[in-house]
């Protein structure tokens, strides 16, 4: 299987959240050291506050800086392990779907939005948007809300969007892509991958989902088994690698 990406490793979305929040932490640094540098006497004097007030304003100046600088860099880290996990999947896949699969690691659709679609898959049968998620445990589903089953008691909800939403999301901004590009008639189709969990109930689940690599790959291989086309495949990955 060939591997195609259309965002380079440099730009990627982790690296830039990375340096925003690098950048917001040593303002946030420099700004401390200034104002715990400050005579608090002269500082009240200047400002027209009395000393407590100034020693508070002075000690309040560092905080959203700080603030914006620690969210930026645990979202970083967060986007990070995304991006790898979605490199790993792409390398399994490559070893075990035929030559005639496509995958289109980090794409950027060309709707100017700032997330990246961590995995596409071109296939004879289409293109499908893979939305990899490494939670371990049981998962259920309920109505695209995601849970990870407990010994006792309510599952705990899965953190951020709901994956299946997204999938969907995702795969909605590939086909208007398409669309762009002459291949308005291609499917393009959302699927769920859970690497390290086992799938509960998930049959209210709008996207389908699978639990495993192995699932995934016959999964791919099943719903591209009835067509060949490796002229159209070729096509509709250079349309995206391009986009």
């Amino acid at each position: 299987m060939n591997s195609l990406g259309s965002v380079s490793p440099e730009r990627r979305h982790w690296r830039r959240t990375l340096r925003a929040g690098l950048f917001w932490t040593a303002l946030g640094l420099g700004a401390a050291t200034i104002s715990y540098a400050c005579d608090a006497d002269l500082a009240a004097r200047s400002l027209g506050f009395d000393r407590t007030a100034s020693i508070l304003f002075f000690a309040l100046v560092p905080i959203p800086s700080l603030a914006l600088g620690v969210r930026g860099l645990a979202l970083a880290l967060r986007l990070r392990d995304a991006a790898r996990l979605a490199e790993g999947v792409r390398s399994y896949l490559a070893t075990h779907l035929p030559a005639s699969f496509v995958v289109v690691l980090h794409y950027r659709p060309q709707d100017g939005g700032d997330d990246e679609i961590p995995l596409l898959v071109i296939g004879p049968a289409g293109v499908t948007v893979v939305q990899p998620r490494a939670d371990e445990g049981v998962i259920r589903c309920s109505e695209d809300h995601w849970y990870r089953e407990r010994a006792y008691g309510v599952g705990r909800r899965l953190p951020g969007a709901s994956v299946s939403q997204l999938a969907r999301r995702n795969a909605s901004r590939v086909r208007r892509d398409l669309a762009t590009g002459g291949f308005a008639r291609t499917r393009v189709e959302p699927l769920v991958l859970f690497t390290a969990a086992r799938l509960g109930d998930v049959s209210s689940s709008t996207v389908p989902a699978v639990a495993g690599l192995d699932e995934a790959v016959a999964h791919l291989a099943r719903i591209s088994s009835s067509e060949s086309h490796p002229d159209r495949t070729r096509a509709v990955a250079s349309a995206l690698a391009v986009a």
